[in-house]
């Protein structure tokens, strides 16, 4: 342990470990080889993909996850292991070898050490033989010592492909799994690489799993590993999603038309002669809605929320349909943007491009002076889009008080603004996160960091999404019925109130920052509950202070995750009891659904007719399918999104190692303390083992690192200034010292 100390950040195999040590002679190995494998199995080691020893990295998670995911102790309503007993769960596995198995509806998750892990890999499904229950286990102490087991069986694999970087063997390669919860070694014939030589970046498939590890053949090659842009590629093909479309579907897109037809335009609302504009971020490419206003009589104003029209080219059951449902959204990421439809479709034909003719499905509301919503009528449209606003133009000319559309402009401001009160004074709530973005370089590594500023625009396209998803869910919801009442089914974006494990460990982490939240509401049994109220209160308590963000995104992350749902259950972070997605057709599926749905019961209901049980029956399972999909991908999006943003700070924090910046202390815990970077707003960790001023502890009453000889205390929210020390491309991890 002396030598690696001395030798921080460097790795050796197991050979040149042990010659270092001087472990020379044969009869000396075995019980090196037994040390330095129960190292790695206890976490104080670990191995990375080139079977290089180390000390045991910090890939530890954001300080959000470890107060959000602390686990209360005994679970109530949860069941409890016992020995002799199998169970059957999902396999996660630590690059140093063990793993542990999540069992749906119990308490803790079961330790498999590597002994026990069998033919197991990250992700699969297994079925387990709990071997060990402690003594504090069984009588609901506390969960410290973990239950252990043995994986006696695999029941299904998850792994299809696999991502990493080929390293000549012999006369065969090994990839290095960009995973590093992958453990079995991965080869790949010489016959099988595609081409691929010693450093590509590839993709795996047709896996096969032996006793000796996995075998693959070469999908894609995506270029030099640790390039820019084949890195984030690389996040993308990890998380499943594909940059291409096939060539039958492309030929599909061909065949549609660029220019509008009578056939087109028959039987819509004609507006094109109407003042229609779209406000976006100025690097958007596709432009899913449109906003327009005009005055009407006793200060009323008539608000026109247009919505590309993409139903009308993307018909249910073509392969195009079945391309956007299995990808079911666009994901942004750092570099660039993989569209769920095709670039002709999704930035040309579809998009509410300014200066042409396109079709639109519009929602106009009749909006009173106080912002009140007297009417509304759904409507399929033409609509010529006169302007093209980005963000930061709409801002300026609101400023000045002048320039294009200014009056227009400035009417949709006062009455978002009025909708904005009004949705906040009902429940609703509102965060400030702090999000940044890359100006990147010609190879696509990141040259600038600039933090995200929320503007007034932003929240003036807000209040009129919100507005019209909230008036078409309520309007299906209520409107439409078959004879015995059941309602006409439909996709809504749900989200429940937040549980009561979380929001209570919640609770305990701002009382000890010196916040309150209350817990004044009562839940079904009869058990304490956060209103929404009591968080907006905290949220406007931390309003301005060095804590802002980490309780935003605390308390984000203890609310229960918005879903797309059949069932209309309401959405509790806005306040409103009927809610769905119908505003970007172009980058969700679940939006292009409702857009279907929505015209077919209205055409139903202009001629009288009702719909039948049959297609009642047809359209659930359609729905079903569509919401698992759609909430399978959207997490999908969201992580690899995340790893993009990730890889780029680390990569832009690499050329900054040695400089000093000011920080703010975003989380204590007994191994370090978090610091947010203020300039770049992006976080590392100084360890324990780096704060060498003094011997420090953790005090949990007050998540802060005390000095045991100087007193000094290391608070949360807390200003101070850093170094960056080492930053790890691999494991994308970003090490501070005190500067």
């Amino acid at each position: 342990m002396t030598y690696l100390s001395d030798n921080e950040g460097k790795r050796f195999r197991s050979v040149e470990l042990a010659k270092n040590l001087g472990y020379t002679e044969s009869r000396n190995l075995p019980g090196f080889w037994y040390v330095l494998h129960k190292l790695q199995e206890e976490g104080v080691l670990d191995k990375d993909s080139k079977r290089c020893y180390g000390l045991a990295g910090q890939e530890l998670p954001t300080y959000e996850d470890v107060i959000v995911q602390t686990k209360q102790f005994p679970c109530p309503d949860k069941e409890h292991y016992q020995v002799d007993k199998s169970y059957t769960g999902r396999i996660t596995t630590h690059p140093n070898g063990y793993g542990f198995v999540c069992v749906e509806g119990f308490d803790d998750d079961i330790f498999i050490n590597a002994e026990s892990l069998g033919p197991a890999i990250h992700g699969d499904e297994v079925e387990v033989l709990v071997t060990k229950v402690p003594q504090t286990y069984k009588t609901q102490q506390s969960p410290h010592q973990r239950c252990e087991g043995l994986v006696t069986n695999v029941l299904s694999r998850s792994l299809e492909v696999l991502v990493g970087t080929l390293q000549r063997k012999n006369r065969k390669y090994v990839l290095l799994p960009d995973s590093r919860n992958i453990l079995p070694e991965v080869s790949v014939r010489i016959k099988d690489a595609a081409g691929a030589s010693d450093g590509h970046k590839v993709t795996l498939s047709d896996l096969e799993f032996t006793k000796s590890g996995i075998r693959g053949v070469v999908r894609e090659v995506l270029g030099e590993a640790g390039s820019s842009e084949v890195e984030v590629s690389a996040i993308a093909r990890g998380y499943g999603i594909d940059e291409t479309f096939d060539e039958k579907l492309l030929e599909e897109v061909t065949s549609i038309g660029d220019a509008l037809t009578e056939e087109d335009m028959e039987g819509r609302l004609d507006i094109r002669d109407k003042a229609v504009f779209t406000i976006d971020p100025v690097d958007a490419k596709d432009f899913d809605d449109a906003l327009s206003v005009e005055v009407l009589p006793k200060k009323c104003y008539r608000i026109g929320v247009h919505i590309a029209d993409v139903s009308h080219y993307v018909r249910e059951g073509t392969l195009l349909d079945k391309e956007a449902r299995k990808r079911a959204t666009s994901v942004y990421l750092v570099d660039r943007v993989i569209p769920m439809l095709p670039s002709k479709l999704s930035e040309q034909i579809c998009s509410l491009n300014p200066k042409v003719d396109r079709l639109a499905f519009s929602v106009f509301f009749k909006v009173g002076p106080e912002g009140e919503v007297m009417q509304h009528e759904f409507r399929k449209t033409v609509i010529h889009s006169k302007r093209r606003f980005v963000y930061e133009d709409v801002d300026k000319i609101l400023e000045k008080g002048k320039g294009s559309f200014y009056k227009e402009l400035s009417v949709l401001d006062t009455i978002s603004r009025k909708l904005r009160d009004k949705r906040l004074s009902e429940g609703g709530l509102e965060f400030e996160t702090e999000e940044v973005r890359f100006k990147l370089g010609s190879k696509g590594e990141p040259v600038e960091v600039v933090k995200k500023e929320r503007l007034g625009s932003h929240r003036l396209i807000e209040e009129f999404m919100l507005l019209a998803n909230r008036k078409v869910a309520e309007y299906i919801t209520t409107k439409f019925a078959l004879k015995d009442g059941t309602q006409y089914p439909s996709i809504y974006r749900e989200h429940g109130s937040p549980k009561e494990e979380k929001i209570g460990i919640l609770s305990n982490f701002v009382r000890k920052i010196g916040y309150n939240l209350e817990l004044n509401g009562t839940s079904k049994d009869g058990t304490p509950k956060v209103t929404s109220a009591a968080l907006r209160k905290l949220l406007k308590d931390v309003h301005g202070s060095n804590v802002e963000f980490l309780v935003n995104e605390l308390v984000l992350r203890s609310m229960a995750k918005a879903l797309y749902t059949g069932n209309s259950d309401g959405h509790f972070g806005l306040g409103f009891e009927f809610y769905t997605h119908f505003t970007s057709p172009i980058r969700r599926y679940p939006d292009l659904v409702v857009h279907r749905l929505l015209f077919e019961y209205e055409a139903l209901r202009k001629r009288r007719k009702k719909l039948t049980a049959s297609r009642r029956q047809e359209i659930g399972m359609v729905i079903d399918e569509v919401c698992r999909i759609s909430n399978e991908r959207e997490k999908s999006a969201v992580d690899a999104e995340r790893d993009s943003i990730k890889l780029k700070q680390v990569e832009y924090m690499s050329a900054h190692v040695g400089k000093t910046y000011s920080g703010v202390i975003s989380g204590a815990t007994e191994y370090g303390i978090y610091v947010r970077v203020e300039e770049f707003a992006i976080e590392g960790l100084v360890h324990m083992r780096n704060l060498t001023d003094d011997y420090y502890e953790f005090d949990p009453n007050s998540y802060s690192l005390v000095g045991k000889r100087r007193k000094r205390k290391l608070q949360i929210g807390q200003r101070l200034k850093i170094k960056i020390h080492k930053v790890d491309m691999q494991r994308r991890t970003i090490d501070l010292v005190l500067g």
